[in-house]
């Protein structure tokens, strides 16, 4: 990999980020922007010696809900799947 060179990774201190902003409440938005939200979430157990995975994902202006489980993947995974349903439905 190509990576920047020193802690700031070449970024000028007017670019740096302190803090990430975080959005509004879903019944704080516009009307015209309740149309894009979506709620995901994905979560990992271990059952037995197997880990059991699921992710979904739901639009309340579109009622859509999208799910997907599966066995031997991480929490992480399952974060990743739900970001790839919500792609699904947002296309």
């Amino acid at each position: 990999m190509d990576w920047r060179k020193g802690k700031d990774f070449g970024a000028s201190p007017e670019e740096e980020v302190t803090r990430a902003e975080e959005a509004p409440l879903y019944n704080q938005l516009p009307e015209d922007k309740k149309q894009y939200a979506l709620f995901m979430d994905g979560s990992c157990c271990i059952m037995g010696k197997q880990r059991r995975w699921k992710a979904a994902v739901w639009s309340p202006t579109r009622q859509v809900t999208e799910t997907a489980e599966g066995e031997g993947e991480s929490s992480q995974f399952a974060e990743v799947k739900a970001i790839q349903l919500a792609l699904d439905i947002a296309s």
